[in-house]
């Protein structure tokens, strides 16, 4: 059977320069972000580069803070970089079932 898009698809969280700061602050995590955006979009970028030389697709997930800690409490979930994985793949999923 041949691989589906899907299955080469990894979902890539992305944080708008506005967005950052707030964001940064409400990481349970924070110690292992780099607190200057600028650090973290060359570190994100690293990271997308990576992907594509293995040949996978990326959907990069905008996460906004309002959106993100109301699903974060309506799961009673700190906010981590796992949790931040699993939000992006619930968005990607639910874009995907609506095209």
């Amino acid at each position: 059977m041949k691989p589906t898009v899907e299955e080469y698809t990894v979902a890539m969280p992305w944080y708008e320069p506005e967005d950052f700061p707030r964001l940064w602050e409400l990481a349970h995590d924070r110690s292992e972000m780099p607190p200057c955006y600028e650090d973290w979009r060359r570190n994100a970028e690293v990271v997308m580069n990576a992907w594509l030389a293995r040949g996978r697709a990326l959907q990069i997930v905008t996460i906004r803070p309002g959106p993100f800690v109301a699903w974060l409490e309506a799961r009673r979930l700190p906010n981590t970089a796992e949790n931040r994985r699993r939000y992006v793949e619930d968005l990607a999923i639910r874009d995907h079932d609506a095209a």
